[in-house]
């Protein structure tokens, strides 16, 4: 699955604002008036066919399903009952309705992945507690369980990465550390970076900011605020999830592979004979943008962003799985653990082994 580059959100957003702006206009400017007849279904045509069409060339193509297109169009639609004047568009209800019938059916599909997994769960839980695998971590287990009992999809992954966010962040502070064992070797990779102090932070800030904010939007617009509201508690489970997700998934160095899990949102899975080398890392502060492409980025983010301490290189492209499902090919990869030379004595000594 290929990242979206920011030129394509650009040019896309960029499009999209053209085509809104323009529409908006030509019922608002006295000019160009009397309207044409049919000038509104010129402009449903622009929400729901040209939008969606240059979501598909810009963003959806070689990275979503094109089930993504319908709820592209939808939401186009929404914007051109705001944009279009009302009574224009009556002569053409029924386009909604054509839409509304098509997600619905998408909705249901969905609905019954949702069951499958409800009736899966005490399948995936004994999964979870009798299958050891040779990465301990839960996270990792319960993905694996999962993908066991069903089949990989879009929808899946998304909610395997909400499963996975709210068990963080709600059913893990007083969990310790991975156990060693099977000669496994572990290493933080936390404890000499601000990471968490400057989740903290953010977490004190969006507390302070969503209680002021709240009050400030529900004197404009209720909807407005709740929806705020909805999506500062959700980053905010967010930010406590990638706290314990930091704190209780290390580094780990097996017999046979190299488990590098960053928090929620990163993973890379590597095996020793994949690994052409690990040297002491040299290169530059920052990367140009296509050599970022081809690094899995496994440093922390912190207060003052620092130089990784070692690079690790590939014989060939690895897989990086990220939330949701995204995926991307890498080369290389740069880290920082807490014990940088313990870290590389194990892995060398691994590798020759």
């Amino acid at each position: 699955m290929h990242a979206i580059s920011k030129k394509s959100l650009i040019s896309f957003f960029i499009l999209l604002s053209l085509i809104i702006t323009a529409n908006t206009m030509l019922y608002r400017v006295e000019f160009v008036k009397p309207l044409p007849n049919g000038v509104a279904l010129g402009s449903l045509f622009d929400f729901i066919i040209v939008i969606p069409l240059l979501a598909y060339f810009f963003i959806i193509r070689k990275r979503y399903s094109l089930k993504y297109l319908l709820p592209v169009a939808l939401a186009g639609y929404g914007v051109a009952y705001l944009v279009v004047p009302n009574g224009l568009l009556s002569s053409y209800s029924f386009v909604k309705y054509l839409l509304f019938a098509g997600e619905a059916a998408l909705l249901l599909l969905e609905l019954y992945i949702v069951y499958k997994l409800i009736t899966k769960i005490p399948a995936i839980l004994k999964r979870v507690k009798t299958h050891q695998t040779e990465i301990p971590t839960l996270q990792y287990r319960i993905e694996q369980s999962i993908y066991h009992e069903l089949k990989p999809s879009r929808f899946l992954n998304i909610i395997v990465s909400e499963l996975s966010m709210f068990y963080f962040s709600l059913c893990t502070w007083r969990k310790k550390s991975l156990t060693i064992r099977n000669n496994q070797e572990m290493f933080t990779y936390h404890k000499k970076s601000s990471s968490l102090a400057l989740n903290i932070m953010l977490i004190h800030a969006l507390i302070l900011e969503s209680v002021g904010f709240h009050f400030l939007l529900h004197s404009w617009n209720e909807v407005v605020a709740i929806i705020s509201l909805v999506l500062n508690v959700y980053t905010l489970f967010f930010l406590l999830a990638e706290i314990n997700a930091i704190r209780l998934t290390p580094f780990i160095i097996t017999d046979r592979l190299v488990s590098l899990q960053i928090g929620l949102g990163k993973q890379l899975i590597v095996p020793l004979e994949e690994i052409k080398s690990i040297d002491y890392y040299d290169g530059p502060e920052k990367l140009s943008k296509e050599e970022s492409k081809k690094v899995f980025d496994a440093v922390l983010p912190d207060f003052m962003k620092e130089k990784p301490i070692f690079e690790i290189e590939f014989t060939c492209e690895q897989e990086a799985k990220f939330m949701y499902g995204f995926k991307r090919k890498v080369k290389k990869v740069h880290l920082s653990p807490d014990e940088p030379e313990r870290f590389y004595q194990a892995l060398i000594r691994k590798i020759e082994d």
